[in-house]
């Protein structure tokens, strides 16, 4: 069975993108936050891609909320839902279609006021809430504004902790971004995400997720680089900024980049620390 679905649960925005830096350098100067917004650039896409596939896999595997507040995607954007398990992988899938039949693609002004065009699909096990159920999301020629995404993620529910929250492993084995300039970058991930509010409600407005992991990547400008997160972050739905945490950027052959989202407030200001030098940037 298909059903197209036009509108989607708004879930947090994991790691919003720094917008304001000159990534074309070939050397990192002490003030270069290049790095960090190329790995933000990724990160933030990335979720951006959870966000449309976990509403329909939040419960259930198949439950969606309809209130209009919560429309992430415009109605260019067609959602395709099996519901038939896979006769060989007992798997269900859905398939996300931005419309293509212009050259931007589907305006998407209730989520991020950026334009898509391509595909992202999923594929799952079992409910979202179940131990052990699996999804796995692709893209396929899937472009945001005039920037191509290639992306392998793989989710899995691993249960509940000792606090008694669910905890899932965010798995992005492939990340490629071609840009509109002919540069490009790529990116892996490994993260843990914990459930740490709202898991008991069947609606997404109570929850609030504590994120750690690491990363690692190839800027744009050829430049090898790590990160982790040394305090966790902290995502609440209804905030589309990530409300407190630390990463630690770490470029080959040049100081860490301290990014800090600050202790707790729902706004777009940060801090990159370099050398001990203290840089304030604004979060897109």
């Amino acid at each position: 069975m298909k059903e197209g679905i036009l509108k989607f649960s708004l879930l947090a925005m994991l790691f919003a993108s720094i917008t304001t830096f000159n990534s074309c350098k070939k050397e990192l100067s002490d003030d270069d936050t290049s790095v960090a917004a190329d790995n933000f650039k990724a990160e933030n896409e990335s979720d951006r891609i959870w966000d449309a596939i976990n509403s329909s896999a939040y419960e259930n595997s198949i439950y969606k909320m309809e209130d209009a507040n919560f429309a992430l995607l415009p109605s260019c954007a067609e959602v395709f839902l099996d519901t038939i398990p896979d006769t060989i992988t007992g798997e269900k899938s859905i398939t996300i279609l931005f419309d293509t039949t212009n050259n931007l693609g589907c305006l998407c002004s209730g989520w991020d006021n950026k334009y898509r065009k391509g595909e992202i699909k999923a594929t799952w096990t079992g409910p979202y809430r179940q131990v052990g159920t699996v999804i796995k999301i692709t893209t396929h020629n899937y472009y945001v504004n005039s920037d191509k995404f290639d992306y392998v993620k793989t989710v899995t529910n691993n249960g509940t902790n000792g606090a008694g929250h669910l905890t899932y492993a965010i798995d992005v084995s492939l990340a490629n971004i071609l840009f509109s300039d002919g540069t490009s970058m790529s990116w892996t991930s490994q993260r843990t995400r914990e459930w740490v509010e709202g898991q008991g409600s069947l609606t997404p407005l109570d929850d609030v997720y504590s994120i750690t992991g690491n990363a690692e990547g190839v800027s744009r400008a050829s430049v090898n680089f790590t990160t982790s997160i040394t305090d966790p972050l902290i995502i609440a739905v209804g905030c589309p900024y990530i409300k407190q945490g630390i990463i630690e950027i770490t470029p080959d052959g040049n100081p860490i980049r301290t990014l800090d989202f600050g202790t707790g407030g729902c706004d777009a200001q940060a801090t990159v620390e370099i050398n001990g030098i203290v840089f304030n940037i604004v979060l897109q």
